[in-house]
């Protein structure tokens, strides 16, 4: 007769049953079988979802080089009025010409050339642009950039002249900052800030407008997109007058 330790018995099946468990659960840290291929296969579904919207053209190679800026209000073909300048009381006290006067007469030494020339001798036949400048003046580089393409180009061969006066800049370092913004534009020097003294003070870049007889029609203490924009509209006006 065969006798069982009944308690043994009972041991050895329990560390059977845990031994059968163990092999056959899946361990945490083993990936999902086919858990790669599906992860590929999600990626283009993951970029096919994503926007289609317009891309970010690439930064420029010098961020410090003045860029040209697009304008969309260049497209507009409504009739064109010349806008109403407005500045504070503080910002008029630093105007010493508006419109309705005309532009002192300035003569003034012509960067890259000999001699001096009369601002009036510069002007176009049905306007004249005029932009007083310094080099360090954070928006001076955009306007001197933003002249060719927004003002030479749509108005040049309709009887617009462009002029810049650089102040209180030494030829070579007004030459510096012309060739930096790319402006093939006529200017002149006025080194010790005479000539910018007759019309006003502080504000740099500032802009004139003048008719073909140097009277301001409209003008600007800064430069902005809005700056930008009245000044294409004053332009669009003088140019379509009759």
């Amino acid at each position: 007769m065969i006798t069982v330790n009944h308690d043994r018995m009972v041991f050895v099946i329990v560390l059977a049953a845990a031994a059968w468990a163990g092999c056959s659960q899946t361990k945490p840290d083993s990936p999902a079988p086919n858990a790669a291929p599906q992860a590929e296969a999600a990626k283009p579904q993951a970029a096919d979802a994503a926007p289609r919207g317009p891309q970010l053209a690439p930064p420029a190679s010098d961020p410090s080089e003045p860029q040209e800026h697009a304008a969309s209000y260049r497209a507009v073909t409504a009739p064109a009025n010349i806008p109403k300048v407005q500045f504070s009381k503080r910002e008029e006290k630093l105007c010493l010409v508006k419109v309705g006067d005309t532009l002192p007469a300035i003569e003034l030494p012509q960067i890259g050339g000999s001699g001096t020339t009369k601002l009036a001798d510069l002007f176009g036949k049905k306007a004249t642009v005029v932009v007083f400048w310094k080099s360090d003046r954070r928006m001076a580089g955009e306007q001197l950039a933003d002249l060719g393409p927004d003002v030479v180009e749509p108005f040049g061969k309709q009887g617009v002249a462009v002029v810049g006066v650089a102040v209180n800049e030494s030829a070579a370092s007004a030459a510096e900052a012309l060739n930096k913004a790319g402006a093939g534009l006529t200017n002149l020097l006025d080194a010790d800030g005479t000539a910018f003294a007759l019309v006003g003070s502080e504000r740099l870049p500032r802009t004139y407008v003048l008719d073909s007889s140097g009277k301001i029609v409209w003008f600007d203490i800064e430069y902005s997109l809005t700056t930008r924009r009245e000044l294409h509209e004053a332009l669009r006006a003088m140019t379509s007058a009759q």
